[in-house]
């Protein structure tokens, strides 16, 4: 499932890189960002993106597709067991007797949200530290606050890399401006 989103993400940046490439510095411009999400007390995989705009040393951001892969919480009915030979089994801890190894494993759900925050880079948007505060819906519903790098990637694409704080919320992902 990772190689999934590993090659979901490559094929995100190879078009939206290509993309940037043909177009002009604007003002308004595509953003995506991918990390690790956390929400008291589960966390997951994140990647989010839409819609930004900027000027010299301000950016802000609409980010209506927002999803974090959480895994479930472990059914302590059935615990994984291992043979001398490094074989897996799911035994059932009521009955003792083994079971499917889909009893053991975690399911894995999709959280959706949004988000909407604005930054300011004291330094300019295409080289600077940079802080801001925004506001998510949803899946971990909060105010946050965020903290970061944002620098030219390459031609007219931008790259960040950031940490966002809110109530029980936290987001440490990289991302950037097409």
């Amino acid at each position: 499932m990772i190689r999934v989103f590993a090659a979901v993400a490559t094929a995100i940046a190879l078009t939206t890189g290509a993309l940037g490439a043909q177009t002009r510095d604007r003002p308004i411009f595509l953003v995506g960002n991918m990390g690790y999400g956390w929400d008291q007390p589960h966390g997951g995989f994140s990647l989010n993106a839409g819609a930004g705009v900027r000027s010299q040393k301000l950016f802000a951001y609409l980010l209506p597709l927002d999803m974090t892969f959480v895994q479930g919480k472990q059914n302590r009915q059935y615990i994984m067991q291992t043979s001398l030979y490094g074989d897996q089994y799911c035994q059932d801890r009521n009955t003792g007797a083994y079971v499917r190894a889909s009893n053991c494993r975690r399911p894995v759900s999709v959280e959706w949200g949004g988000a909407a925050e604005a930054n300011f880079a004291p330094m300019g948007t295409s080289g600077s530290f940079f802080g801001g505060v925004g506001y998510r819906t949803g899946y971990a519903s909060t105010v946050y606050g965020t903290i970061g790098y944002i620098g030219r990637a390459g031609g007219r694409t931008f790259g960040l890399a950031r940490l966002s704080i809110g109530d029980g919320y936290a987001l440490l992902a990289i991302g950037g401006h097409i």
